[in-house]
């Protein structure tokens, strides 16, 4: 949605896994710049004739296209639900409440130097490695751990987690 977000060398990363990838129109150049082979582009309804002409040398790929500029990442979401998938990375500047509503998917949101994930059951336990930094939102709390080991975070709600990434 945003690949002024995150560092190359990270979506790099991400394509290790095989993904389906999906681009926003608006971020498609820059993707196509960087050799990445493009799944699904999602498209405002005016371009999307355009740019299946424009990609048929990225064939398959499908357009998905929507009607208004904030109905991108919908588009793109309920895509992925429709097509059964359990989980998604997400490159994207927008608000993290946005993907709240999309609770069938377990969605990391990439911004930065952080991996945000949604904690919908309020408890968060990962083995974490000495000096590792845990953002909470929305109370705007950061840990830092000191040793390594297990870190249990409990809440009687959902919230979210962002951990920061290494500098490789």
């Amino acid at each position: 949605m945003n690949t002024d977000t995150v560092p190359h060398d990270r979506v790099l990363e991400l394509l290790e896994w095989s993904p389906t990838v999906m681009v926003a129109e608006s971020c498609l150049t820059t993707v196509l710049d960087w050799g990445i082979k493009v799944d699904v582009v999602i498209a405002p309804e005016s371009k999307a004739r355009e740019l299946a002409l424009s990609l048929l040398h990225q064939f398959p790929v499908r357009i998905l296209s929507f009607q208004h500029e904030h109905e991108a990442l919908p588009t793109a979401l309920y895509f992925l639900i429709a097509s059964k998938q359990k989980a998604v990375n997400v490159i994207s500047g927008l608000q993290l409440p946005e993907f709240e509503k999309f609770d069938s998917l377990d969605i990391s949101v990439f911004q930065n130097t952080l991996r945000w994930s949604f904690i919908r059951n309020g408890l968060y336990e990962k083995w974490l490695l000495s000096g590792s930094v845990l953002h909470i939102l929305p109370a705007g709390d950061f840990i830092q751990t000191k040793t390594d080991g297990i870190v249990k975070i409990n809440r009687p709600f959902g919230f979210w987690i962002g951990e920061e990434l290494g500098s490789d």
